[in-house]
């Protein structure tokens, strides 16, 4: 599995920052909604717990995907997932703008990848929804 960490360099940062102006926008704020209600989204382990309950996998559509830490475009970034790479997914779940985010991990070693926005993979993701 090809997986780029967040410090690929300034070639893939200048990629990615040019990639993005061209795609839709993943969880935008309202007009004028400002640094504060940007600050207002919950990222991390502890705010979208999750379990392997879907054992479905797919295909990453962009050139590269960011996985996350938590379901919103505003959470850190973990890395980028190259395009057709086959990830397994473990669960969705939706932000409050009801964008849907599955948890990935890579098929051969099992390892958590992160959050995924469910519009850069092929099928749209995780078919089960992550226990509460």
């Amino acid at each position: 599995m090809r997986t780029h960490s967040v410090f690929a360099g300034a070639v893939l940062g200048a990629v990615m920052v040019l990639g993005t102006a061209a795609a839709p926008a993943v969880n935008a704020l309202p007009a004028g909604a400002g640094a504060a209600a940007k600050s207002a989204v919950t990222c991390g382990n502890a705010h979208w717990p999750h379990r392997n309950v879907d054992r479905g996998s797919g295909k990453v559509k962009p050139a590269y995907a960011a996985a996350r830490t938590g379901p919103y475009g505003a959470c850190t970034k973990v890395g980028d997932v190259s395009q057709r790479t086959k990830v397994s997914y473990d669960c969705y779940t939706k932000n409050r703008y009801g964008s849907k985010w599955t948890w990935v991990r890579d098929p051969a070693s099992g390892r958590s990848l992160g959050w995924m926005y469910g519009g850069h993979l092929d099928d749209g993701g995780a078919t089960k929804r992550c226990p509460r």
